[in-house]
């Protein structure tokens, strides 16, 4: 079918071609009627001469971004990895495109720096991941571009947000390591994100406290921020005069880097030490020896997020969402005692 053109088109409706151009600019000049007899027909056809015509006259661009912040973690990278595969295909089901850039704060000059593509009004709506300073949420909300922030762990009743329960997976992490007869638990976790890392402490220290368990002080790392920072966090517990039998890692990261540091120095997994991780990311089935860990459901993450993204798009009412993260998996760096 060869290319309509805005003659054609004004040929159908019964219009002059000028009469077509004003409805494609969203400008006035024709009467509402005729505006809808134009728009049917352009749907119908679907004659969109470039996006920007298709802008123009839906307000719609069927573009969604995520944002990523400038220099984020490893941990965030393999995580998010595989949510980002989720939300493409979601993206696509919907009839969306999915696109990626980057946002910043510059403290320096109190400024947010956004993309192009927010710059341009060129996306539907934006997606952010984890904990976003608050400069940049509050930039958006001043923008009216709709938002969603997934896995954050700052939840704020208006703020739309998807995220997951780490203090619960913290909790029975603990706890499944307890059940098979630990009791010298160590853990690793960070404080350099302090929401996430606040939330699988507390997690971890709950059930300790509720167990009359004591542990020494150097068995509590919190300065892990990658599987380097891990690797030297477990150096350290290894250096106090007793040896845990278990770990607790708040992230899968964490764990990879501490196995790596009880390989290096002769210590056997699980038969010295048994390990237990948070997340589940892809990495963590294919250690030496398979990790186990507390599922982190990223499928069901990134489509309930698309979901709630496109509602609110949409104009609709919509809510906060807190995933279960009660999925024990039992792999091979835990036995019992």
């Amino acid at each position: 079918m060869s290319k309509l053109t805005i003659k054609e088109i004004a040929k159908i409706a019964g219009v002059s071609p000028s009469a077509v151009s004003i409805v494609l600019n969203n400008r006035k000049g024709v009467s509402e009627e005729t505006r809808k007899r134009v728009l049917e027909i352009v749907e119908k056809l679907q004659y969109f001469p470039n996006p920007h015509s298709r802008r123009l006259i839906f307000d719609k661009t069927n573009n969604i971004a995520i944002l990523f912040k400038k220099n984020t973690s490893p941990m965030e990278h393999f995580f998010y990895a595989e949510l980002n595969n989720v939300i493409l295909n979601q993206c696509e089901a919907l009839g969306y495109n999915l696109m990626f850039s980057s946002v910043d704060f510059d403290n320096e000059n109190n400024e947010v720096i956004l993309p192009n593509i927010i710059k341009y009004r060129d996306v539907d709506g934006v997606i952010f991941y984890g904990d976003m300073d608050l400069q940049i949420i509050n930039k958006f909300k001043t923008l009216e571009i709709p938002f969603i922030v997934v896995d954050s762990h700052q939840i704020s009743s208006d703020i739309l947000s998807v995220s997951a329960d780490y203090y619960e997976a913290s909790r029975m992490a603990t706890k499944y390591l307890i059940s098979i007869g630990h009791v010298s638990i160590a853990f690793i976790g960070t404080n350099l994100l302090p929401f996430f890392g606040n939330q699988t402490f507390s997690g971890f220290k709950k059930v300790i406290e509720e167990n009359r368990i004591s542990i020494p002080i150097n068995w509590i790392q919190l300065d892990a921020i990658d599987e380097k920072s891990s690797y030297s966090c477990m150096k350290n517990i290894l250096s106090y005069d007793t040896l845990p039998t278990a770990l607790v890692c708040s992230a899968d990261i964490y764990a990879i880097g501490a196995m790596r540091c009880l390989k290096d120095n002769g210590i056997k997994i699980p038969d010295d030490i048994s390990i237990i991780g948070i997340d589940d990311i892809l990495l963590s089935q294919y250690v030496d020896p398979p990790l186990t860990t507390i599922k982190i459901d990223k499928v069901q993450m990134g489509k309930i997020a698309i979901d709630l993204l496109v509602e609110k798009i949409e104009n609709n009412d919509v809510t906060n969402h807190i995933i279960n993260t009660n999925d024990l998996i039992i792999r091979d760096s835990t036995k019992p005692r």
